[in-house]
């Protein structure tokens, strides 16, 4: 009995913290266009978003993953200051910046043993100030 509520527990634990939902967008998707490049401001630190046009790679539940055209600017050492990211448009309308390969992602959780469960997410960035964007048409 105590054998079976430990591996009761640890599935609902696994299931629970492995549970992603992360998909290719459809065709068409519009992206975003940035005017102006952006310095944000993050607990961790700030980076600069690039100005340009930003294409829709992924999406969630939650919203559209749109890809910086450039590699984003940061202030760490890791990849000599660049990281591959861009911004998150929630449905509601809030913004995170990531870093991360959300589309990679996406494409390979049909190929993995877990699936969609095998997903790594992007790491998401709470910044300030929002970002000024319009949908590209």
């Amino acid at each position: 009995m105590k054998h079976l509520l430990s591996c009761a527990l640890a599935a609902s634990l696994l299931a629970s913290c492995s549970t992603k939902d992360l998909s290719r967008c459809p065709p068409g998707t519009p992206g975003i266009i940035v005017a102006e490049e952006t310095e944000c401001t993050h607990k961790d630190g700030k980076f600069t978003l690039p100005a340009g046009h930003y294409q829709p790679e992924a999406m969630s539940a939650k919203g559209i993953y749109y890809v910086a055209p450039v590699r984003l600017k940061t202030i760490g050492f890791i990849r000599g200051g660049h990281e591959r990211g861009g911004l998150f448009i929630a449905n509601e309308g809030w913004q995170w910046a990531w870093i991360g390969h959300p589309g990679f992602e996406a494409d390979q959780s049909a190929t993995t043993f877990l699936g969609k469960n095998g997903i790594i997410m992007p790491t998401h960035f709470k910044f300030e100030p929002y970002v000024s964007y319009k949908r590209a048409k």
